[in-house]
């Protein structure tokens, strides 16, 4: 099935927050399904090699994909038909093949359960969305050790960049200017719900964004619970994303 691929563009007007407490949307966080790479213990986060179709998802990470993909379905029907009967049912991902393949196999789903009775569902490609960059790194095996090593030095100085890792503040950035983008677009639909397909440091990190903390934080799990491969779970803001500012003339 070909399921078109829409890209971002530039938001111009700056809505009012409906509510000062939460987020206007609702969000949920998806990490793709098991990858090739992660099957080979490799690192595979440039954009190039990320967005090659060899490095798209195993068998496994399918059926990850689909298993969560039927459960959240089951667990938020309501919510998700009725966003989607509004056309408020977003799906925006990481334009790697791993996450790409998984945002596909969510919106086969979808379709499959309400028989394309809703409208079309459109895949929104986010390049904030992407894996993080982990530098020298890239293509470095075994990838545990590797990460780890990037993660402690996180815990101590999350604006670092060591072997040219992408900085967890860094990443933290994005991430917020995403949100902030969405957010701006939410006040059109305020029953409006998001799904953001990404990767597990991305998550990880957006999620101390949600939560209000440092970027150090994402390395604790006793402080940011980790994303399996598949999982999708809601994202809380403790306070809600700031709205981008309007752009100029």
């Amino acid at each position: 099935m070909l399921i078109p691929l829409v890209l971002a563009g530039i938001l111009m007007s700056l809505p009012a927050q409906a509510n000062p407490s939460q987020p206007m949307a609702r969000y949920f966080g998806m990490r793709h399904g098991e990858s090739v790479p992660s099957s080979q213990q490799r690192i595979c986060s440039a954009m190039a090699a990320g967005i090659d179709p060899r490095n798209g998802l195993t068998e496994r990470g399918r059926q990850e994909a689909q298993a969560s993909s039927d459960a959240w379905i089951a667990a938020h029907g309501d919510t998700i038909r009725r966003a989607w009967q509004q056309g408020g049912l977003w799906i925006v991902s990481s334009p790697f093949s791993r996450s790409r393949e998984t945002a596909e196999i969510l919106v086969e789903r979808l379709q499959h359960w309400q028989r394309q009775q809703g409208p079309a569902l459109a895949i929104r490609l986010e390049a904030d969305l992407r894996e993080r960059d982990f530098g020298r790194l890239e293509g470095q095996s075994p990838s545990g050790p590797l990460y780890r090593r990037v993660w402690d030095q996180d815990a101590t100085d999350p604006s670092g960049t060591p072997w040219g890792v992408e900085s967890a503040a860094a990443v933290q950035r994005r991430g917020a200017a995403l949100m902030a983008r969405l957010e701006r677009e939410a006040a059109a639909n305020p029953d409006r719900v998001t799904v953001l397909v990404s990767h597990g440091d991305t998550l990880k990190i957006l999620q101390t964004s949600a939560q209000g903390q440092s970027a150090a934080a994402h390395q604790d799990p006793s402080r940011v619970k980790p994303f399996q491969t598949g999982e999708i779970r809601a994202l809380v803001w403790a306070h809600p994303p700031a709205p981008a500012p309007a752009a100029g003339p």
